[in-house]
């Protein structure tokens, strides 16, 4: 469903604090350098790494973190930080913050219902 949501986004994964991936998925026409076992072991660390080490540093001054980007010299990856789980997405590199407030949006309605 969230692939659906924007053509920039190519790859998808759900990540629980556990470091466990519930579920990945990419689009057919995405071609990853790295295998789906790589991918998989990559998406599965660095959410949280990423998440923990600036959301609980920063917290209690700016407040609970929605999302953080990464600018890769091919690709923009996007770890959204919901109650249950982190969404990973990997993007088209011309997608604006417009374009990820969309999805944010998305995903905490999502996550409401």
């Amino acid at each position: 469903m969230i692939l659906q949501l924007s053509r920039a986004i190519r790859y998808v994964a759900i990540v629980d604090y556990g470091n466990k991936v519930i579920e990945c998925k990419g689009q057919e026409a995405f071609s990853l350098s790295l295998s789906r076992e790589r991918m998989r072991d990559f998406v599965a660390i660095v959410p949280l790494l990423v998440m923990g080490a600036l959301g609980h540093k920063l917290e209690s001054s700016c407040g609970r973190i929605g999302f953080v980007v990464g600018r890769f010299e091919k690709a923009l990856l996007v770890i959204f930080q919901l109650r249950m789980d982190m969404v990973v997405l990997l993007m088209d590199l011309g997608v604006d913050m417009k374009q990820l407030d969309e999805v944010a949006t998305f995903l905490k309605k999502i996550e409401e219902d």
